[in-house]
């Protein structure tokens, strides 16, 4: 019963004979009656107290364990849609491939191919620069069929003549610009820009779709190369490019790599971001790892070095 509840008053009678005819004695034994209540009354509020934390803390272990349970199948229903994803992706991009040719689902054994398993496979290595790509046959069947469009004009004649019939059918295209025998030939990932050095020490960059001449870097002219007196002596060999076509890196005879931002190149700023030694003998090949700014150079003098682009 609330403290603040009042009892009840009644009218009742009291018998004094079992008391010795008291009247201290039945007011004593009726407080400790009242008292016995009020403790009895005390101790089944704790107990429903009790109760009721209990009930609280079992709600809360429920729900902590359907936390728990939500998020494991979060994981398990994304899992699902990626795969399901790749599937779609992979189907989508040999569905038409495989109708035309017959092929199956299944290897020469029987087995079936695990699709998705192959395409994480193949995104594995194209993230660690290791995917090899085989495109020699379709660069063979495009070249055969330019062959057998002009083969008809061409029989009987000199390579000269072969060649102007390239030309003229606009198979190839012949680009003019630097002063001596161009060295070496770059193409941007992106398809739309090229560089080419040369036995001058000069860059040129092309716009490949109009063959137009955007960037020229004149012969390099620095402390590294104000010393050369032999105008062969600055010749460029190597030329390569960053996958993402902001760098440009340049080797030659000079035995050094000079990196270029292709984003500053016929501006009035043209010169190297950096210049890196180390080589002994002329430097013949550059090659950037894929998807990475790992540069890699070869040189006369048997060595291979490795520069890390992202530390300039």
């Amino acid at each position: 019963m609330p403290p603040s509840a009042k009892r009840p008053r009644s009218k009742f009678k009291v018998d004094l004979s079992g008391h010795g005819g008291r009247y201290e004695d039945v007011v004593d034994d009726m407080k400790a009656s009242r008292k016995n209540d009020e403790d009895i009354e005390s101790d089944e509020d704790d107990d429903d107290d009790d109760d009721l934390n209990n009930v609280g803390h079992s709600g809360d272990d429920n729900e902590d364990s359907e936390e728990e349970e939500t998020a494991d199948s979060k994981r398990l229903r994304m899992a699902r849609e990626y795969l399901d994803k790749l599937e779609a992706q992979e189907s989508s991009s040999e569905g038409e491939s495989d109708s035309d040719n017959g092929a199956s689902d299944d290897d020469e054994d029987g087995v079936p191919v695990d699709k998705v398993g192959k395409r994480i496979a193949k995104e594995r290595l194209r993230k660690s620069g290791l995917l090899q790509s085989r495109i020699a046959d379709s660069v063979l069947e495009g070249i055969q069929s330019m062959q057998s469009s002009i083969a008809d004009s061409s029989q009987g004649k000199s390579a000269e003549a072969c060649a102007k019939l390239w030309i003229n059918a606009k198979y190839v295209t012949y680009l003019r610009g630097h002063d001596l025998t161009p060295t070496c030939v770059s193409l941007s990932q992106q398809g739309t820009k090229a560089f080419s050095g040369a036995k001058d020490g000069s860059v040129i960059m092309w716009n490949v779709q109009d063959g137009t001449k955007t960037t020229i870097l004149p012969a390099i002219k620095d402390q590294y190369a104000a010393n050369l007196t032999d105008r062969n002596e600055r010749e460029i060999l190597a030329i390569a490019t960053s996958d993402d076509d902001r760098y440009l890196a340049i080797g030659g005879r000079d035995n050094c790599v000079r990196i270029f931002d292709t984003r500053t190149l016929g501006k009035s700023t043209s010169s190297p971001l950096t210049t890196m030694e180390g080589h002994k003998k002329p430097v013949t090949a550059l090659a950037f790892r894929s998807r990475s700014l790992d540069l890699y150079s070869g040189s006369e003098d048997r060595c291979i070095r490795r520069y890390d682009l992202n530390a300039m």
